[in-house]
């Protein structure tokens, strides 16, 4: 009987530190991608470039270890002919350029080289339209409270134009209790011209991104950027993965199109122009919708 019970110990240690063992999966063809997240913006003082292995994030670890790259640089030029290289801040996985402001109308290319590698990708970065601010509205709910949903006020100086914009939003309740609403997209295809306004909520991805209950006395932050078409649908495959209906996993996950040159890679190089909204919900910036 200990015997058994013996067994049945060494049974269930051998379950728990099976637990925690690394668990990788390996992909034909994906061994050897690399994923580059490359944003520039004209109002962030530092820039970022982030490098990684496609097979890190397949692995499973109860504390990650990503091992260095040997050989990795990125640089960063314009059309009017300036040039930098991103500052190497942690083992040739993430790069930062600081003291430079770009600028609005210029098209930049960044170059990343990893090993004996090299990838590419230009892209135009776009001026914001007019804004007139941001205010929010109230909201009845199904259990009889008031929340408040914003509105953001703005022009389309381009109307015969496509244009596209991303949004980041974070929230902070009164309890000190955060909450954060990821990334949002939209084009200005949908924007009505009888409008002034336009509330976050049009469009802009999944029902659970979208859950704005945001209450008086909150502290609110967003984002407002310009970005290309090519970054728009990059981020709107991922949305329309978790929109369907059928399941995170249907249709079969699939990798989006990278404005990267260059085989095996993946990820988006976007140059932004943005600006930034942050405060308190108070009576003031309330409005009638």
């Amino acid at each position: 009987m200990k015997q058994i019970r013996l067994l049945y110990i060494i049974l269930y240690l051998l379950l728990c530190v099976s637990c925690v063992e690394k668990f990788d999966i390996e992909i034909d063809g994906h061994a050897d991608l690399i994923v580059i997240d490359a944003m520039i913006t004209d109002y962030d003082s530092v820039q970022y470039v982030y490098i990684r292995r496609e097979k890190e994030s397949l692995g499973y670890r109860y504390e990650p270890y990503y091992p260095p790259f040997d050989e990795s640089s990125v640089y960063i030029e314009d059309d009017k002919g300036w040039r930098a290289e991103f500052k190497n801040q942690d083992r040739g996985r993430e790069f930062a350029l600081t003291g430079h402001r770009f600028e609005p109308g210029r098209t930049y290319t960044i170059t990343v080289s990893v090993d004996d590698r090299e990838f590419k990708a230009t892209e135009k970065m776009i001026p914001l339209p007019d804004i007139d601010g941001l205010k929010f509205y109230a909201k009845d709910t199904k259990e009889d409270d008031v929340v408040y949903q914003p509105i953001l006020y703005f022009k389309d100086n381009q109307p015969d134009v496509d244009n596209y914009y991303l949004f980041d939003k974070y929230c902070e309740r009164n309890s000190n209790a955060s909450r954060f609403v990821s990334i949002q997209r939209l084009s200005d295809q949908g924007l009505r011209a009888d409008l002034d306004g336009i509330v976050l909520e049009l469009g802009l991805g999944a029902e659970w991104f979208l859950d704005s209950d945001d209450q008086m006395g909150d502290s609110y932050y967003y984002s407002f950027m310009t970005i290309s078409q090519s970054n728009y649908n990059y981020f709107g495959i991922m949305a329309d993965q978790i929109n369907n209906d059928g399941g995170i996993y249907k249709p079969t996950p699939s990798s989006p199109v990278t404005n990267f040159s260059g085989a095996d890679v993946q990820g988006q190089f976007i140059a932004a122009s943005k600006t930034e909204f942050n405060g308190f919900i108070t009576e003031d910036i309330i409005v009638e919708r």
